[in-house]
């Protein structure tokens, strides 16, 4: 909008350069693609592969064509074919290689067989949850189970913490695929840990992410709360790098009712020039902006043309 950029402190969005259409090239340069072409049939003719090289080529082939087919001619079949999986999902998840080839199981299976694969990292939730491998096969469970069959994940996170899953690099990822598939009454529990923490789990670096999701997957109660605490937080969050995501994130997925009072709020705590300088939250600045209306509207623009 015109207003947004009458704004000094609101960096203008780019434009996206538009695509050509491509074109051929000239005569000149056709002409100089089919001499090159031509030069090498006439390399290929004349100067034939080394023999040891031919042989080397000839070996590659033959053994692609011995390895087991794949439901994709470009994927290379795993080392370990899935009916080597069952009773060893845990030790395989810990390596990278191993956990790609419980992660194609998983993809693999079906029914029964598919929730006895998952069943075997019961009891070890909360060390693949921390684990750079294993958390992805815990991601690969919680895709591809009924969310019923993921209630000792919760489970298991609920006995440990959800506040150390929530801001972990690698559990903020579990617990937003949690977030995405589970109903509501299994992950309330997780939510209202996380709204006991606001504060410090807002303005985390891996935490904040796990807060914006929630702010558009959750329950609509959950997500109304969500809002409220930003509100009432949002002179701390705002001048935070990671609470200015929040913050942003708020303004662009709560109703329309949360979206203006966060707007008012920044205006009223005298923070929306500090949050319109920050990484994450001059997005939340333009939002503002967006939805506040007339006199609020005028108000707010004043408050960032001073900062000029």
């Amino acid at each position: 909008p015109p207003l947004v950029l009458q704004c000094p402190l609101i960096p203008r969005v780019l434009q996206q350069q538009q695509q050509q259409p491509p074109t051929l090239p000239p005569p000149q340069q056709r002409q100089s693609l089919h001499r090159r072409h031509d030069d090498v049939e006439h390399r290929q003719q004349h100067h034939p592969m080394p023999q040891h090289r031919q042989q080397r080529q000839q070996q590659q082939q033959q053994h692609l064509e011995e390895l087991p087919h794949t439901t994709s001619p470009d994927v290379m079949a795993p080392p370990c074919a899935p009916a080597d999986v069952p009773g060893r999902v845990w030790e395989l998840s810990r390596d990278a290689k191993g956990c790609r080839e419980v992660q194609l199981a998983l993809e693999a299976a079906r029914g029964e067989v598919r929730r006895a694969l998952v069943l075997e990292l019961r009891g070890h939730v909360w060390e693949a949850l921390l684990c750079p491998y294993a958390n992805f096969v815990l991601q690969k469970c919680v895709a591809t189970l009924e969310p019923e069959s993921l209630q000792f994940i919760i489970d298991e996170i609920l006995q440990e913490s959800v506040e150390k899953a929530a801001t972990n690099k690698f559990g903020c990822r579990v617990f937003q695929r949690l977030v995405e598939r589970c109903v509501d009454e299994q992950i309330s529990p997780l939510v209202e840990a996380v709204l006991a923490s606001f504060s410090m789990i807002s303005r985390h670096p891996y935490g904040n992410y796990v807060v914006q999701h929630l702010l558009s997957h959750a329950a609509p109660e959950h997500r109304h709360r969500l809002s409220q605490l930003v509100e009432c937080e949002v002179r701390g969050l705002a001048t935070d790098c990671f609470g200015g995501a929040v913050v942003s994130g708020a303004l662009s997925t709560v109703p329309v009712e949360g979206q203006v009072s966060i707007a008012r709020a920044l205006v009223r705590e005298e923070v929306l020039d500090l949050i319109a300088c920050t990484r994450h939250g001059h997005i939340a600045a333009i939002r503002a902006l967006q939805v506040l209306e007339g006199s609020e509207q005028e108000e707010a623009r004043q408050i960032l043309l001073a900062g000029e």
